[in-house]
């Protein structure tokens, strides 16, 4: 096993998931949606992961308009972002519980997509398929600023999480 994990530097995450909404700043309601995940890096003797990464997130909700009609709203970002993962504690011969961290920045891309800062954190567990590659599953907690030229109020929000993915390592 540890001739292997020398022989693999590299890791690739591929996770998709939910995102719930718990608080908003402002007068938005919070939003919940779903999330598309890409990471790579490095691979340290699988004790630490730590590589960058790409997600596209939606988010979609309820909002107040001036007039005081509502109205739903759609909110896209897409984040590029630090990632690090470990595992730390071994709970079966296929299953492994370990830590995961994200911070980074969403660019603005046009009038579609809002600019902020994201950070999560949470926990992961691992189910081996085969050598090398595990299904993983993360839950945990996020923040997400939203910020756009084109919207007069910029704003943050509050979230849980919960992905699934295939992680080879």
């Amino acid at each position: 096993m540890q001739a292997n994990a020398q022989r693999r530097g590299t890791y690739t995450a591929l996770q998709a998931g939910g995102i719930f909404g718990l608080a908003s700043t402002g007068i938005q309601d919070p939003m919940s949606g779903y999330q598309f995940q890409f990471s790579f890096g490095r691979n340290f003797y699988d004790r630490m992961y730590l590589g960058l990464g790409i997600s596209n997130d939606v988010y979609r909700g309820k909002s107040t308009l001036a007039d005081g009609s509502r109205s739903t709203r759609r909110v896209n970002t897409l984040p590029v972002f630090a990632d690090f993962k470990a595992p730390f504690a071994r709970l079966s011969p296929l299953g492994t519980l370990g830590t995961m961290v994200n911070a980074g920045y969403a660019p603005s891309i046009g009038n579609d997509y809002f600019k902020g800062f994201v950070g999560k954190a949470g926990i992961t567990y691992g189910h081996l398929l085969v050598e090398g590659s595990d299904l993983l599953f993360s839950a945990g907690y996020s923040f997400q600023q939203f910020d756009s030229r084109f919207a007069s109020n910029p704003f943050s929000q509050h979230n849980v999480f919960i992905t699934i993915g295939l992680f080879v390592h």
